[in-house]
């Protein structure tokens, strides 16, 4: 988590750099509704969903091009969620991600702005079955849609929806009972999230 957490700190001091004009900042709350699939093999045999719901959170530091139709926005974005848990399963994730939005302009007296956004970087999976702990890093991505209010000058606020997947991962372990087990897990989420955005 320390060294995610530096990557975090030399991925907004790059961004810095990359946006002189038009940074902002951004803070989000989540609410994620995780859609795993695990698969068990050995002597026991299993196919399940891991469906529990949790809270997160992210922080982002980006920049904004403006064109007339719309605005180009690009960001660096720290997410983590809460431990979810099901049948003795625990599963938390983290990830640092590299993000493209467009703002819709939609020329009305509306303060509106309807968006589409992606995102590519690194996931972090904290794994915890029986007495069988295991730490994941991989590739992370995500796709999502969502619309900005301003409330004022340089304020918005932020309602958005997005799938995240995280890298799938394979685990062998012997479980409390002593049997062989193996694990493949396939981190999945919906997230619907409320956040603000302040741009300088």
């Amino acid at each position: 988590m320390k060294k995610l957490l530096l990557l975090t700190c030399i991925a907004c001091f790059a961004a810095a750099n990359a946006f002189a004009t038009g940074p902002y900042v951004a803070a989000k709350a989540k609410y994620v509704i995780t859609q795993d699939e695990i698969r068990t093999k050995g002597l026991v045999e299993d196919k399940s969903k891991f469906d529990d719901n949790v809270w997160g959170g992210s922080f982002a530091f980006g920049g904004i091009a403006n064109y007339r139709y719309g605005d180009l926005r690009y960001e660096v974005e720290y997410t983590q969620n809460s431990t979810a848990r099901k049948r003795g399963v625990k599963v938390r994730t983290q990830g640092l991600l590299f993000n493209a939005y467009y703002d819709f302009n939609l020329r009305t007296y509306l303060p509106i702005k309807p968006y589409i956004g992606a995102g590519l970087g690194f996931g972090h999976v904290e794994f915890v079955a029986d007495d069988f702990s295991v730490k994941d890093n991989g590739f992370a991505a995500q796709i999502g849609a969502g619309l900005n209010i301003r409330i004022c000058s340089r304020t918005y606020l932020d309602l958005g929806y997005r799938y995240m997947t995280y890298d799938d991962f394979d685990i062998e372990y012997r479980n409390s009972r002593r049997t062989y087990q193996k694990v493949e897990y396939r981190p999945r989420a919906h997230e619907i999230s409320l956040g603000l955005r302040y741009e300088f």
